[in-house]
């Protein structure tokens, strides 16, 4: 957008609701299902989940959500120029200084809620997670800029499926609970997490390339280490298997391992994505199964009532803030045909 198209657009700034739907938007909002229900499983391990913490955690997490990728969309301006043209037309729109206010607003809201659970539930380790929470949320995009970097992108990826979980636990946790299922069900996330991460990544070369940064999947799926990324595909599930045959998790959690199959096809794919919307859908059906395999997999992990019943508000609300509250539109039968047309066997992996 030039100079000019700027002030023209700060003339015509939109109303209040359509100012929040461009904020919901290019914010994906659609991630606060992540958080609330890894948050929502923390407190049902311990059997403390009420409908008081279920309502209270929803602004809570939509505060944390729109506080991470504000940051996000402000540190990535210029590479998403490139990357992301759609989103970046919705903060545009929106305003970049309403932008900046917005996430600043975020995080007072997330540090005020808080300042709540410890003022109700006074914890040394629940201050110490919630800040942890926060300094990688910040230090993924600026400052340390994890993203930038080859490794720590990766581990940083981790965290959005297994901190609020831990932040769950830390409310009313303790080390026997912590020990299982906890650090049982982060390890098998985490595990999960390296395997298919780095899949965002394809769409982004281009405007990666104006940071100087390669993405490390991309580089190991293009080398002769590619048969890695397939051997962290299978990692999350010889994990589960572990777990579960010492009695850390419960049977129950093996119910995902045909999961495995699926976790290939979208590796499989990924590699094979060479234009730009073969490139979106892969990517777009990444988010879908990551998001489904979290919730599936927590319910499993942390079996009962209440989590299934999380489970299912967590669906319901991801349904429908993908389709109207995501600047992509969710999935699609078109990202659905695109994808399936990847596995043709005429296509070479695209990824070299």
């Amino acid at each position: 957008m030039t100079a000019g198209a700027q002030v023209d657009a700060a003339r015509r700034r939109p109303g209040l609701g359509r100012s929040a739907l461009f904020l919901a938007r290019s914010c994906s909002v659609r991630f606060a299902a992540y958080y609330w229900c890894g948050f929502m499983v923390g407190f049902a391990i311990n059997d403390s989940l009420s409908l008081g913490w279920a309502l209270g955690a929803i602004p809570l997490w939509l505060a944390y959500c729109i506080g991470t990728e504000s940051v996000n969309r402000i540190a990535d301006r210029e590479a998403d120029l490139v990357n992301r043209p759609e989103r970046t037309h919705l903060v545009q729109e929106f305003g970049w200084g309403r932008m900046k206010a917005a996430c600043v607003i975020a995080w007072l809201v997330f540090a005020a809620g808080g300042a709540v659970m410890l003022w109700q539930e006074p914890s040394p380790v629940l201050a110490a997670v919630l800040v942890l929470d926060v300094f990688i949320a910040i230090c993924y995009s600026i400052g340390p800029a994890f993203k930038r970097r080859r490794v720590l992108s990766v581990i940083a990826l981790i965290t959005p499926l297994i901190m609020p979980m831990v932040t769950g636990w830390a409310v009313h946790g303790d080390l026997d609970s912590l020990l299982s299922p906890t650090l049982p069900a982060a390890a098998v996330l985490a595990a999960f997490s390296v395997g298919l991460s780095g899949i965002k990544d394809i769409t982004d070369v281009e405007g990666d390339e104006k940071l100087d940064y390669s993405s490390l999947w991309i580089a190991l799926m293009g080398s002769r280490s590619g048969a890695r990324v397939y051997a962290l595909v299978g990692a999350p599930f010889v994990v589960l298997t572990a777990f579960t045959s010492f009695g850390q998790l419960p049977w129950q959690a093996l119910l995902v391992f045909p999961l495995v199959a699926v976790s290939t096809l979208v590796v499989v794919a990924a590699a094979k994505a060479d234009e730009p919307e073969d490139r979106g859908a892969a990517r777009e059906v990444m988010h879908q199964y990551t998001f489904y395999f979290l919730v599936l997999f927590l319910a499993a992990a942390v079996p009962g009532t209440a989590t299934a019943l999380v489970a299912v508000i967590g669906i319901g609300y991801w349904l429908f803030a993908s389709r109207l509250l995501h600047w992509s539109g969710g999935l699609t039968l078109r990202h659905l045909r695109l994808w399936w047309g990847l596995f043709s066997t005429t296509r070479q992996p695209a990824v070299r």
